[in-house]
């Protein structure tokens, strides 16, 4: 059963969900690094402190809330359709950060993010009127297709860990978005595997299965280190943008949804994607030259801003 304007609504209900699950987790996560002028890696008795704050349970709810809705949108149409919409996270989260730090968004920060929302608006209307809802499933394609993912995103962690300090929290969220990306595909595939199979007795299925468990846990891990190095709207909207493209990439590559596509088509949709990637590198730009900001209402004697080194 297909139903996209459902399943449209349950993503711009999750991504809201998301932005405010950024916000708690990096208010969290700064209270215990905030004096990593370097924004080196966070450490592990650094991630467990924050486990101790109540804000890092209700970002953690709230995303329980923005995957229940993701995963049901995926019953209801292809992961191309699907995964670009949870870029409204991106403008969510910047209204919020905003309010924390008491400042209005610059005029530049305004245009970049229209600019991000409108490209990827016209690639989310342009896949959903040619995506094929489902095709035969391919199991080379599904390896392949996951293995180069997950070796792009080890990089994109290489370089969160060791790369330019500016830099550093896009990289670490950009590499967990591509594993989030991945596991939204991964869902869509194990949709397709089990109305095309009998699945419980197929190896195939609980691998890709024990990849999504997984790949979860490590996206989780790097989004605490993109947090960790910066502030939470640049984490969000790596993870908006490249989540995206890398579930759009899997969905036509692997999937088959783009078997509709011509040229012309291909052609709108990679621009678009180009577009909203500038846009994020753009902001990030402007974003590592200001000070981080982090909502500490409820941390008591502790300075809210830290200037990047």
């Amino acid at each position: 059963m297909h139903n996209i304007p459902l399943a449209i609504i349950l993503q711009i209900f999750g991504s809201f969900c998301f932005a405010l699950a950024a916000r708690y987790q990096n208010s969290a996560i700064r209270r215990e690094v905030r004096h990593n002028q370097s924004r080196h890696r966070l450490k592990s008795s650094q991630l467990l402190a924050s486990l101790k704050n109540p804000r890092w349970w209700q970002g953690m709810g709230l995303m329980g809330i923005s995957l229940a809705c993701q995963i049901t949108a995926l019953f209801f149409a292809p992961v191309s359709v699907v995964q670009p919409v949870g870029l409204l996270a991106f403008p969510w989260s910047m209204i919020l950060q905003a309010r924390v730090a008491h400042r209005r968004i610059s005029k530049n920060e305004i245009s970049l993010v229209a600019l991000t929302v409108v490209a990827t608006g016209i690639f989310t209307a342009i896949v959903s009127i040619y995506a094929t809802p489902e095709s035969e499933l391919t199991e080379w394609k599904v390896f392949v297709g996951a293995l180069v993912i997950y070796l792009v995103a080890a990089t994109f962690g290489g370089l969160g860990a060791k790369g330019p300090q500016y830099w550093r929290s896009l990289f670490w969220g950009s590499g967990g978005a591509m594993f989030y990306g991945l596991e939204a595909a991964l869902v869509r595939t194990l949709i397709n595997f089990a109305r095309q199979h009998n699945w419980l007795d197929n190896p195939l299925f609980w691998g890709i299965l024990a990849c999504l468990i997984i790949g979860s846990l490590t996206a989780g891990w790097m989004i605490q280190q993109g947090y960790a190095t910066g502030q939470a709207e640049m984490v969000v909207a790596s993870m908006t943008i490249t989540s995206p493209v890398v579930a759009v990439c899997y969905g036509i590559f692997v999937l088959g949804e783009g078997q509709n596509f011509t040229w012309g088509v291909a052609l709108a949709v990679a621009a678009c994607g180009l577009i909203a990637i500038a846009g994020v590198v753009a902001l990030s730009h402007i974003k590592a030259h200001q000070p981080v900001i982090v909502d500490t209402s409820d941390i008591p004697q502790v300075s809210s801003t830290e200037k990047p080194a």
